[in-house]
């Protein structure tokens, strides 16, 4: 279990934006396998968990969904919405039974206006995302493309032989 300050996100507040978080934070349970909020949700605040494990996946195409990240105790989900005041832009599931913080839009939005410490763990855990997503890009991007090109050499060779008079040359 995850004292709230100690989060990477919350941590170094000074005392009176830790008792505002404090006192606004409320702790809501999900078992494994329910939904805690859906792509498309008004993003109404941001959570942090305490115990247990969350997975953000995200629609690809009509019928695919992909895993997007694992988040665990500690780690803090849900706050792109509630930065852009955007929807949600992906779905977070309880994939073991959790318990998370919720922490209330408005409140998260008095703390960064209050704490520019907080702005700055905000900004960092931002950075960090950004990097392992391109990492998990590039990774796919180069898998695809090796994939591409043996399925172009498997139909050149299924080309070959199918014509015998290419494999008559060949002989």
């Amino acid at each position: 279990m995850i004292i709230l300050e100690t989060s990477r996100l919350f941590r170094g507040l000074p005392e009176a934006e830790s008792q505002m978080l404090r006192d606004s934070v409320r702790i809501q349970k999900f078992p494994a396998g329910q939904v805690i909020f859906t792509e498309g949700d008004i993003g109404d605040g941001l959570y942090v968990v305490r115990t247990g494990s969350v997975q953000i996946s995200a629609i690809v195409n009509e019928d695919e969904r992909r895993t997007l990240s694992g988040i665990s105790v500690g780690d803090f989900f849900g706050e792109m919405a509630v930065v852009d005041k955007e929807p949600r832009s992906a779905t977070a599931t309880a994939v073991t039974e959790a318990e998370v913080y919720f922490v209330p839009r408005e409140v998260v939005e008095r703390l960064l206006q209050r704490s520019p410490n907080l702005a700055v763990n905000l900004m960092r855990e931002f950075s960090l995302r950004l990097r392992e997503f391109n990492r998990h890009y590039i990774r796919e991007v180069l898998e695809s493309e090796r994939l591409s090109l043996v399925g172009r050499f498997a139909r050149s060779i299924v080309h070959d032989f199918k014509n015998p008079l290419n494999i008559i040359g060949i002989a």
